[in-house]
C-alpha cells in the first residue's frame, strides 16, 4: 500500500509573518529547542486515527459520499484507506499532513524589580500587543490548516470518481472486504501508537442487506459505522448483532433516516467518543417520563459506564420535535435528559462523570411529520472515555 502526503508547510501572510520571532514557553506553544532557536506556535494535537472506507464503487452515490466524508472528516496526520466493495480493489490510501506549526511572536520583555509608572503602561501595552499577534497567528494556523486538508482529501480520493459507475463483474462481497479492512487495521496497529480506528461502510443495498457479514477478530476495537443501510428492521438487528458479538468497540447503524448523522457519527469514533442514542425510548406528545421499553437501552448504556469505560464522563443531550410543549421545547428536552441521569444516577454512575443538557428541537433525525416526530423525541448520550484517563 502506498501512502501519498502532501509536503510542505503552510506559509502565513506577510502582515502576520513579519511579527513572528522567538517568544514564550506558553500554552499552545511547542517545546523549546536549542538555544537560540525559535519557538513554535501548533495547534491543539487531535488524537493519531485511522478511517477506512468501504464503498461500492458501482455506485456514483456511494463513492460521492465517500469523498465527502472524507473531506468533512480529515485531521492532521490521519491515515484513510478507500476499499471498493466490489473486486475488494484498494480505491485510495493516504496519510494526512501533519499539524502546521509558525514561530511565536516576541513576547514582552519582563518588568524591573521596581518598575515606574510609565515602565508598567508601556509593558500593558506591549503584552496585549502580543496577546493581538498570537490570536491573529493561531487563527492563521487554523485556516491554513483547513485548506491544506481540503486540498489532500481531495487529491487523496480524486481518482476514484474515475471508478464510480463503472461496470464491475464482481458481486458485493461485504465479509470479504471487511477482513481486508481487519488486516489493514492489524498493520496499523503495528506501529504501537494508540490510534483511533473507524471502519464507514456506505451504500448497503437491500441485497447487501440480506446477507449478514462475517466479521473478522481484526476489527475489534474499531467503531464501525453503516450508513443509508437499506434493509429491514430484522436485517439491521441482524448486522448489528453480527458487529457486536465480534467485539467491535462500537456499532451503528444508519437507515435513510438518519443518515445525515454519518459524517459526525464517523467523527465521533475517530476522537474516541462512544455515542449511545437511546432509540428504544419514544416518548409521548409532551412526555419526559421513560417507559418500560428503555430498559433494556439504559442497561446497556449503564454497562458501558461501569464495565467498559468505568471512569469515562458522559454528555447526556436532550431533543424533541418541533411541535409546541407546554414550558417549551427547550425545557422538555432538558427534563427528558434529566430523566435519563436520574436513572444512572440510582444505579450507581458517579454524579462528577455526568452532565445533562437539552437542546429542545434543533438537530433533527428525521423528518418533522406525523411518521418522524417521534424519532426526534429522543436522548443521546455521548461517553468519552479519554477524558477519565
Amino acid at each position: 500500500m502506498k501512502a501519498i502526503a502532501l509536503s510542505g508547510a503552510p506559509r502565513l501572510a506577510p502582515a502576520v509573518a513579519t511579527v513572528l520571532a522567538v517568544g514564550l514557553t506558553a500554552c499552545g506553544l511547542a517545546p523549546a529547542g536549542q538555544p537560540g532557536t525559535a519557538r513554535m506556535i501548533t495547534l491543539p494535537a487531535a488524537r493519531s486515527s485511522v478511517l477506512i472506507v468501504i464503498a461500492d464503487q458501482g455506485s456514483p452515490q456511494a463513492m460521492t459520499t465517500a469523498g465527502r466524508l472524507i473531506s468533512r472528516t480529515a485531521r492532521a496526520g490521519e491515515q484513510i484507506v478507500v476499499l471498493g466493495e466490489r473486486n475488494r480493489a484498494v480505491l485510495a490510501t493516504s496519510v494526512a499532513p501533519a499539524q502546521p506549526q509558525v514561530p511565536a511572536p516576541v513576547s514582552p520583555s519582563p518588568l524591573p524589580a521596581h518598575p515606574t509608572s510609565f515602565q508598567k503602561a508601556h509593558y500593558q501595552q506591549a503584552t496585549r500587543h502580543y496577546q493581538d499577534e498570537l490570536r491573529r497567528a493561531r487563527a492563521s494556523l487554523r485556516s491554513d490548516q483547513r485548506a491544506h486538508l481540503a486540498s489532500w482529501a481531495h487529491a487523496a480520493t480524486a481518482g476514484m470518481a474515475a471508478r464510480a459507475g463503472q461496470p464491475h463483474a464482481a458481486s458485493p462481497d461485504i465479509s470479504g472486504v471487511l477482513g481486508d479492512a481487519a488486516a489493514d487495521l492489524s498493520s496499523f496497529r503495528q506501529s504501537g501508537d494508540g490510534s483511533t480506528e473507524t471502519v464507514a461502510i456506505i451504500g448497503v443495498s437491500q441485497v447487501d442487506a440480506q446477507s449478514v457479514p462475517g466479521v473478522p477478530v481484526g476489527l475489534q476495537g474499531a467503531t464501525v459505522v453503516v450508513g443509508d443501510f437499506q434493509g429491514t428492521t430484522d436485517e439491521e438487528a441482524a448486522w448489528q448483532a453480527s458487529l457486536d458479538q465480534a467485539g467491535a468497540r462500537r456499532a451503528v447503524i444508519l437507515t435513510p433516516a438518519t443518515d445525515n448523522q454519518l459524517g459526525p457519527t464517523v467523527q465521533q469514533g475517530l476522537d474516541g467518543a462512544v455515542a449511545d442514542t437511546l432509540t428504544s425510548v419514544l416518548f409521548g406528545l409532551g412526555q419526559f417520563t421513560l417507559e418500560p421499553a428503555a430498559l433494556p437501552q439504559l442497561r446497556k448504556l449503564l454497562h458501558l459506564l461501569t464495565v467498559t469505560y468505568p471512569t469515562a464522563t458522559a454528555s447526556i443531550d436532550g431533543y424533541t420535535d418541533d411541535l409546541p410543549a407546554p414550558g417549551g421545547n427547550l425545557q422538555l428536552s432538558e427534563r427528558r435528559a434529566q430523566e435519563v441521569l436520574s436513572w444512572l444516577l440510582a444505579n450507581n454512575v458517579a454524579a462528577g462523570r455526568l452532565q445533562a443538557a437539552g437542546y429542545g428541537d434543533t438537530d433533527r433525525v428525521a423528518p418533522n411529520t406525523p411518521s418522524g416526530q417521534p424519532r426526534n423525541r429522543r436522548v443521546v448520550v455521548i461517553i468519552d472515555p479519554a477524558a477519565g484517563r
